[in-house]
């Protein structure tokens, strides 16, 4: 019967031994992969930029001289606040990469862990602090005026999506009484 314990024991202690060493792996393995990925998002920002810049350009562009008169004319409304709402995921991919090479340059990748992991904000509020803290003004308002285009376009979009029905004509019943008198009645919707 002694054996039976001693064995009952020992498995026991390597059974806590082979947990905790499966514990350490795991561990590693996940600091591992979350080391690749800060690494590959600084990688893939600093190679997507230019181009990035470009498309950003080019919405700029399209939302001044296409989209902005296409909000003057009921029928085109709609239209337009799509194409603003789509814009403005090209003017945030933007933000994103810059704000990621701002947050790395000013606060290495610290400030890229605090923000994602630890606080789970993003890099975008982690870029806007890193450069108001550390006094870069043309970066600082770079980061804001890409904010606010964001939102910006982004709620300009719904807006004109969501108001549109609000543009339209109300559908109007007529009819007539005794005497000729007109009375006017609207649908509830």
């Amino acid at each position: 019967m002694e054996s039976k314990s001693v064995v009952n024991k020992l498995g026991g202690g390597l059974k806590a031994i082979g947990n905790f060493g499966i514990g350490v792996v795991v561990t590693f393995v996940f600091l591992l992969i979350a080391g690749l990925l800060l690494y590959g998002m600084v990688w893939a920002s600093e190679k997507a930029l230019p181009w990035l810049n470009v498309a950003g350009e080019i919405a700029l562009t399209v939302c001044l001289l296409i989209l902005l008169p296409l909000t003057f004319f009921r029928r085109t409304r709609p239209w337009a606040g799509t194409g603003y709402f789509i814009a403005s995921y090209v003017f945030g991919t933007l933000l994103f990469a810059f704000s990621c090479l701002v947050a790395f340059q000013i606060w290495s990748y610290t400030g890229l862990i605090v923000g994602l992991f630890f606080a789970g904000v993003g890099v975008v509020p982690v870029a806007f602090l890193a450069t108001l803290f550390h006094g870069e003004w043309s970066l600082f308002w770079d980061v804001v005026f890409g904010m606010v285009l964001t939102f910006g376009t982004r709620g300009f979009g719904l807006w004109l999506t969501s108001e549109s029905k609000a543009f339209e004509p109300q559908a109007e019943e007529r009819t007539e009484l005794d005497e000729g008198e007109v009375v006017v009645l609207k649908e509830e919707e």
